[in-house]
């Protein structure tokens, strides 16, 4: 499928989306775009959420949850999308003001497990900058409200999850590290910092 089609495409479900709020129509409209499909609509659900109004992105990443849920969108091609995505993520965020946000909200609403959030960030990785920070806290914090801060600090252990590796690198001392975490309220998450 030619890349205007995609985003002609994605735009009508969110539309139609936004109108019905059916989660099951929403996963029918995805899988017909065919499975070969998925990999660039995953990358252009994520482009085409960031020029939404904050309720109207809510909404959409419960549809979007809906894809993982009923074992529709595989993990690999969700990470692998997102990662595509995060590739123009920064020169987006300065046009888009909630980006970060909403990239964060789409890597928990996809439910990228903790041991994958650096590599859903692709390219930002290789040199951690600010914009990759609030992301992983929003992130972080859709877990928290979706999961609880139970299940997900033992999910926090479990991948031995080094939440430094998202800092600027010349703000990743545990004290920095751990001023952040307690500001955002995740301090609780971090057995190492309590």
């Amino acid at each position: 499928m030619d890349s205007a089609t995609m985003q002609r495409k994605i735009k009508g479900m969110f539309d139609e989306y936004l109108q019905l709020k059916s989660d099951s129509e929403f996963v029918e409209c995805f899988k017909e775009l065919g499975e070969v499909n998925y990999l660039a609509a995953i990358s252009e659900i994520a482009n085409n959420l960031m020029d939404r109004r904050p309720d109207q992105a809510e909404q959409i990443v419960k549809g979007v949850a809906a894809l993982r849920t009923n074992s529709v969108l595989p993990e690999d091609v969700a990470v692998a999308g997102l990662a595509d995505f995060a590739e123009m993520l920064e020169d987006i965020a300065l046009d888009a003001p909630n980006a970060e946000r909403f990239f964060g909200m789409l890597m928990a609403a996809i439910k990228v497990p903790l041991s994958r959030a650096a590599e859903t960030l692709g390219a930002m990785m290789n040199d951690p900058s600010p914009s990759a920070e609030p992301i992983v806290f929003v992130y972080l914090k859709e877990l928290v409200a979706a999961d609880g801060e139970d299940k997900t600090r033992e999910a926090v252990e479990e991948a031995k999850f080094d939440v430094a590796q998202f800092f600027d690198k010349s703000k990743q001392s545990d004290d920095d590290v751990k001023g952040v975490l307690a500001k955002n309220g995740l301090l609780p998450l971090f057995s190492k910092f309590a």
